[in-house]
């Protein structure tokens, strides 16, 4: 039995998608506009959303938000993980081969190698192993917890008071 209901929430709302998955439909049994699949086309030339909604032919005025939208919508996001996986496959491309890559030319000392080329590709390095984090972490003497306690002082014709 399938039921149909009418639903006053917009597709491009969150409580959309887990509504979807909580019916059981399928991503794939939801097809993109036109204009979605442009955006996915255009969003996989320079992962720019925003430029690819005004490339696919979304107002300027509006096009950050669309791309906003569009980008939370599971049907797109599926289609753009389809087709980067079709790209790279195309290609052949590899994640191994990508950081191999990356490691000879940060350790290219020849005469057509830049310094700068070294550090950028010394820098994708790192970010891809983790090593760059942005999240600081603050702790207490040895590594413990940091004492939070909060003391109120009252003061009351020049006497102190702490109750």
């Amino acid at each position: 039995m399938f039921l149909l209901l009418h639903c006053e929430f917009s597709q491009s709302s969150i409580i959309y998608n887990y509504f979807l998955l909580y019916f059981g439909v399928s991503m794939k049994d939801l097809k993109l506009t036109a204009k979605q699949q442009r955006f996915v086309e255009e969003y996989l030339i320079d992962l720019n959303a925003t430029k690819a909604a005004i490339r696919a032919g979304y107002s300027e005025k509006t096009a950050k938000v669309i791309a906003a939208q569009n980008l939370s919508k599971l049907n797109v996001q599926e289609a753009i993980e389809e087709a980067q996986e079709k790209l790279s496959n195309k290609a052949q491309v590899t994640v191994e081969m990508v950081v191999q890559g990356l490691l000879n030319e940060a350790k290219d000392l020849s005469e057509g190698s830049t310094q700068s080329a070294r550090v950028s590709a010394w820098a994708h390095l790192g970010k891809h192993l983790g090593m760059f984090k942005d999240k600081i972490e603050h702790t207490g003497p040895n590594g413990g917890a940091i004492d939070l306690s909060l003391k109120v002082v009252f003061e009351n014709d020049g006497e102190t008071s702490t109750e």
